[in-house]
């Protein structure tokens, strides 16, 4: 039954389809027999590199000098996936005499070849010698910050894996090349800004900016089409960190990216280039519809530093959020520590009035606080005192128009409102506000104007 079985592998092995042939390996593995073995071994020549891998992993099973011998031989397989099967495999049979030659493909050998020799030395206990093999073993293990060591060759080595390690190494590497400053790991790292996987890509702009010349900012321009975001994002800060102000033009355009991560990113960036041009894009994401980009707007301003940013900063601070309104606060004290004293500052009074009747409990409380810090006194004290006492006559004709103001028919409200507006009575006020909540964005326009009108009036 055997000899038949036999008879029966030899004709597979020497079928020209490569699947017959794989399927006679495939029933070799497993058999302890000579015979099984030469096969095996006659076998370890077939054109088809699948098929030789099939061999090498059956081969495994043997322990032989003959077999060692020839696993020894694949390692000098052109296929790279032959030469790593033949590691494992030998690695599993722990010949001594396998320990030289597996050591020697650390240096010759593909990023992916390299780290299973590395593993199966480490294994055996073996230990580097030379420099050489010193850099190549720890580049194969991925202790790649211990390569550092060994200064400019082990650049070459990194470089390497750069070109043609898994995707985590990849990125590891790049952001590594970044700290060690060295100005010919630009190269390398310019080139990895094709790279096919997003986080590589986005590893290598991190690593561009570590390493400080500011030239290096225009290599990362086209990052800022990326269809990933967080490579948008990486090449946003890196340019921020380069710090080249003629990059803001270019910067300003992603104002209106799809993503809040590369616009709140790109707040940030602007402002470390500290160059005035960019103000109007600052201020623009300052109003963003996401909270996070104003936070990190409001922060911006701060770092700027320019006295002509306190006024959006203090509206920031009725804010909806409590994040910005933070972030705005923090901006002024940087700015000016006795912002409150401002005479221009005072002048938005009246606004932060009208927040003090906002929808939302937290600006309105930071509306009241900012009133009684700029002022001394409540909202309620101020409107007292600026207000004049009210004719019979004028509250007959708001009694009027507050029935107008809750009609059902919307013309007849956004009529009222408007004509509040032309009326400019302070009574008003608190109609006007209430109108800001009502369902026709028409009439809330209409309220929000008159409004202005109003304060405008008691402003002068």
């Amino acid at each position: 039954m055997i000899n038949t079985r036999f008879w029966l592998v030899k004709q597979q092995l020497s079928s020209k389809l490569p699947q017959k042939r794989m399927k006679g390996v495939q029933s070799l593995r497993g058999v302890n027999d000579p015979e099984a073995m030469a096969l095996l071994l006659s076998a370890l020549k077939d054109r088809e590199a699948a098929v030789r891998s099939e061999v090498v992993n059956a081969l495994g099973g043997f322990n032989n000098a003959t077999v060692v011998r020839a696993l020894i031989g694949a390692l000098r397989d052109h296929a790279e996936t032959v030469q790593a099967l033949a590691i494992q495999a030998l690695k599993k049979i722990g010949d001594a005499s396998a320990i030289e030659p597996v050591a020697s493909v650390l240096l010759r050998g593909s990023p992916k070849v390299q780290m299973q020799a590395a593993h199966a030395l480490r294994s055996w206990d073996w230990s580097p010698q030379t420099m050489d093999e010193q850099i190549a073993y720890y580049v194969a293990l991925g202790d790649f910050k211990r390569v550092l060591v060994f200064g400019p060759p082990a650049i070459n080595a990194l470089v390497t894996v750069l070109c043609g390690g898994t995707e985590e190494r990849r990125a590891a590497v790049a952001n590594l090349l970044g700290e060690t400053g060295d100005p010919t790991a630009a190269k390398p790292l310019i080139a990895a800004l094709k790279d096919s996987a997003p986080t590589v890509r986005a590893a290598a702009a991190g690593a561009l900016s570590r390493l400080g010349d500011r030239q290096l900012w225009s290599s990362l321009v086209p990052l800022l089409k990326d269809k990933t975001c967080n490579v948008r994002v990486a090449a946003v800060a890196a340019i921020g960190r380069l710090g080249d102000a003629q990059a803001w033009e270019v910067l300003a355009n992603l104002a209106t990216d799809r993503e809040w991560e590369v616009r709140m990113t790109l707040a940030e960036a602007l402002a470390r280039l500290k160059d005035e041009r960019a103000l109007p894009t600052v201020l623009q994401l300052l109003k963003d519809a996401d909270q996070e980009v104003r936070q990190s707007a409001a922060g911006a301003l701060g770092d700027m530093g320019n006295e002509n940013h306190i006024e959006p900063l203090v509206m920031a601070m009725v804010d909806e959020h409590m994040g910005v309104r933070q972030a705005a606060a923090r901006s002024l004290a940087m700015i000016e520590p006795y912002w409150e004293k401002s005479p221009r500052v005072r002048a938005f009074v009246p606004k932060l009035q009208e927040a003090v009747s906002d929808h939302d409990p937290g600006v309105q409380a930071a509306a009241a606080l900012l009133v009684r810090r700029l002022t001394g006194r409540s909202a309620a004290e101020i409107l007292a005192s600026e207000t004049k006492p009210v004719s019979p006559r004028n509250e007959e004709l708001m009694e009027l128009f507050r029935q107008f103001m809750t009609d059902q028919d919307e013309c007849v409200r956004l009529a009222a409102a408007e004509a509040l507006g032309r009326l400019k009575l302070p009574i008003a006020i608190q109609t006007l506000q209430n109108a800001l909540r009502d369902p026709s964005k028409w009439v809330k326009q209409a309220a929000e104007h008159s409004l202005q009108e109003i304060t405008r009036k008691m402003r002068y």
